[in-house]
């Protein structure tokens, strides 16, 4: 009889319990990095005029006076006149970053509306973060060289005035309704063009529906000195607009609210309050008046009288070709 084979017995390899440690630490590395790059948040790119305020690691960026964000480099811009600041945002920060978002830096600001940004002097500058409402996603930004006069999405009117001179009328100047300040000046800036000054104006929400198509908007800045007939007046403004200069609108006496507007409607500014009741009517009809006999003392903007009423003004005089 054969002999029985011997059953072969070998040994089962099995892992060091050395590795186990090296292996769970591995893996939980791993994960950690998913977990980090799953979690973090958008990476925005924002131009600048300057580097000034900006401090890579240590710049915040706030909303509402809470961080939600850091810089974490600058670099010049590719024009070489510029400055990116690259900023890393939470991921609760991602549905503020909208086509109409906007960006400044935040420091210490001395202006005619006073002191700004004081807290930064002691804590550094930081970067704003105004909430845009636009439907479009954006990750590269410009940033404003000044903090806006009103941040994107405010609800509110907007219209435009239309001045022969500057005046003492800037951006941030106070828009006021029977003296109260209901909106403000958002910009200022000359029109070469047609030589005439513009002014953005924001009237907030809850006062838009004061101005109508029969308003008339007049600076309200300083000192207003007339010679009449009636003898001499003399106006002045509240104590803001002496100080701060700024615009006050209505209707001129007599003249009943008009019809609602909408955003963009352009207004004449007028210099002074007299002169808003000098025109109380925007439709006007123009005539030229011929004269044989001499007419010294009349001037251009002197008054055109029916019966002891004004109803116009004299808009230009000149003589005609003799030849």
């Amino acid at each position: 009889m054969a002999e029985a084979s011997k059953a072969r017995v070998s040994e089962r390899k099995r892992m060091s319990p050395v590795w186990i440690v090296p292996a769970v630490a591995l893996l939980l590395g791993a994960w950690m990095f998913v977990d980090a790059y799953l979690s973090q948040g958008p990476e925005v790119e924002i131009t600048f005029p300057t580097a000034s305020g900006l401090e890579p690691g240590k710049t915040k960026v706030k909303v509402l006076d809470v961080e939600v964000g850091k810089v974490q480099s600058v670099t010049l811009g590719e024009d070489l006149k510029s400055v990116v600041a690259t900023a890393r945002l939470d991921k609760e920060a991602e549905p503020l970053l909208r086509e109409d978002t906007q960006f400044w830096v935040v420091t210490a600001r001395f202006g005619a509306q006073g002191i700004s940004g004081f807290s930064t002097i002691l804590s550094g500058g930081y970067i704003q973060l105004a909430p845009g409402q636009a439907p479009g996603e954006r990750r590269s930004f410009v940033g404003l060289p000044e903090p806006p006069v009103t941040p994107a999405g405010t609800p509110g009117l907007k219209v435009e005035l239309v001045g022969d001179e500057a005046g003492s009328i800037s951006a941030g100047d106070p828009v006021l309704h029977k003296g109260y300040p209901v909106g403000r000046i958002e910009s200022a800036k000359l029109d070469v063009a047609t030589e005439t000054m513009r002014y953005a104006v924001f009237i907030e929400a809850e006062y838009e529906q004061l101005v109508t198509s029969s308003t008339r908007f007049w600076n309200a800045s300083g000192f207003t000195f007339n010679a009449t007939a009636d003898g001499i007046q003399l106006e002045a403004g509240s104590i803001m607009t002496l100080l701060a200069g700024g615009v006050s609108f209505g209707e001129p006496s007599g003249v009943r609210p008009g019809e609602e507007i909408v955003d963009g409607t352009s207004f004449k500014l007028y210099p002074d309050y007299p002169s808003v009741n000098r025109e109380p009517y925007r439709e006007v009809v123009e005539y030229v008046l011929r004269f044989d006999q001499s007419i010294r003392g009349l001037t251009e903007g002197a008054p055109v009288e029916y019966r002891g009423i004004p109803v116009g003004r004299v808009e230009d005089i000149l003589i005609e070709d003799l030849s």
